[in-house]
């Protein structure tokens, strides 16, 4: 039987795609994968999406291509990561039927000058165009005429709708002993870093008991990162192992469950898009255990459709929550906002700065959170009230 083969295409849409492949190649073509990505534009400016899709066609003798599964060629690919491989891909047609829906849309001419002013700050920081209807829609259906003249009352309902949507994690809960923390995300985000400043916290807490742990990595390809932990662990005057199987791994782990109240692991930093490394690491990971805490690690920096395509992609990690770095770098935080409100992910801590001590790490707070949003003035005494009352469950 003829072997079918495969082209790229790009458009600015999935159906446009489809479009495009139905015309070259009819009926004999099918997607197989796809993703979206943003051109940079003319100078920086006027970025704009596109969908660049993955297709197989088969050759036009071949019999009725819908009685047959073409073979994609890639690695040979063992049946747990295949499992774990179709866990993403549906995940990933779930979000995409999501995203279907048709939007309202944004401001524009003949609105009222203070949706049209919101709508620019919200852009300006970086908040998805889903999350700006969102805002925009409560603020037509909540202010009348009169009200919206006042953009001080308005800003500062938006802010505290804004937190309603952000989720905080409870890291007081009690742990099993010893606690598994992971970190797991994209290379370059600063996992390696943040293990250090976790690490820092257990061992020296501004308040409670002095806990005794434990650094492990299995990230052997970069050598800076294997030789920063082990300097940290020299500091600390604990103990610190790099690992590179699943069974040396679940050894370590076991050596160490009596003695020790947690144990804090490094992973290899993975691209969002190679899904089979990504199902590999996850099955070496799964040796520790349900119990284990899993956060995923992102740049506060980064782009939004960046930030989505991380958090689709390491959804199968089955993370609790996330941890944002880099805070100190950027004052656009509508990125953030907006991912983990669209995703419905708790945020547990936010990094700033590089040295490896406690300070350098705090819990997630709504209002420092809030505070990081650019032309936005927050009134910390009437938002306080708020959210206290509004919701007691997060203070």
């Amino acid at each position: 039987m003829p072997e079918p083969y495969i082209d790229t295409i790009q458009a600015p849409t999935l159906n446009e795609c489809k479009a495009i492949m139905r015309e070259r190649y009819g009926e004999r073509a099918y997607i197989y994968n796809h993703k979206t990505v943003r051109s940079r534009g003319f100078f920086g400016l006027f970025s704009k999406e596109n969908v660049i899709a993955s297709v197989v066609i088969w050759p036009a003798k071949t019999p009725d291509p819908a009685k047959y599964q073409p073979v994609v060629p890639q690695k040979t690919i063992d049946p747990v990561t295949k499992e774990i491989l179709d866990q993403i891909k549906e995940l990933n047609i779930k979000l995409d039927a999501k995203q279907a829906a048709s939007p309202r849309p944004l401001p524009g001419a003949g609105e009222h000058e203070t949706l049209v002013k919101l709508g620019s700050d919200l852009e300006r920081n970086d908040f998805s165009p889903s999350f700006r209807r969102e805002i925009l829609d409560h603020v037509r259906s909540e202010f009348s005429l009169e009200t919206l003249n006042n953009y001080e009352d308005v800003q500062q309902q938006v802010l505290a709708w804004m937190g309603e949507r952000i989720k905080l994690y409870n890291n007081d809960v009690p742990h099993k002993r010893p606690r598994i923390i992971v970190l797991v995300g994209p290379t370059g985000v600063g996992k390696t870093t943040t293990v250090c400043k976790l690490a820092a916290n257990l061992k020296y807490p501004e308040n409670g008991e002095k806990q005794n742990v434990s650094l492990i990595t299995i990230d052997m390809y970069r050598i800076a990162a294997v030789k920063q932990l082990g300097e940290l662990a020299a500091c600390l005057k604990t103990d610190f192992i790099a690992v590179d199987d699943r069974d040396e791994l679940k050894k370590e782990l076991l050596l160490r469950s009596d003695s020790l109240d947690a144990i804090l692991i490094d992973t290899v930093g993975r691209s969002p898009n190679d899904s089979v490394e990504l199902a590999k690491m996850k099955t070496m990971l799964e040796v520790c255990g349900p119990d284990a805490e899993v956060y995923l690690t992102f740049m506060a920096s980064a782009k939004y459709p960046d930030i989505i395509e991380t958090m689709r992609q390491f959804e199968p990690f089955g993370y609790r929550a996330v941890i944002v770095t880099k805070l100190d770098e950027t004052k656009q935080l509508g990125n953030v906002i907006s991912a983990l409100a669209e995703r419905s992910k708790p945020l547990a801590f936010v990094t700033n700065g590089q040295p490896s001590t406690p300070k350098y790490i705090q819990k997630a707070d709504l209002l420092s959170l809030l505070t990081n949003l650019e032309g936005f003035t927050l009134d910390r005494e009437r938002l306080e009230a708020y959210f206290t009352y509004k919701l007691p469950d997060r203070r």
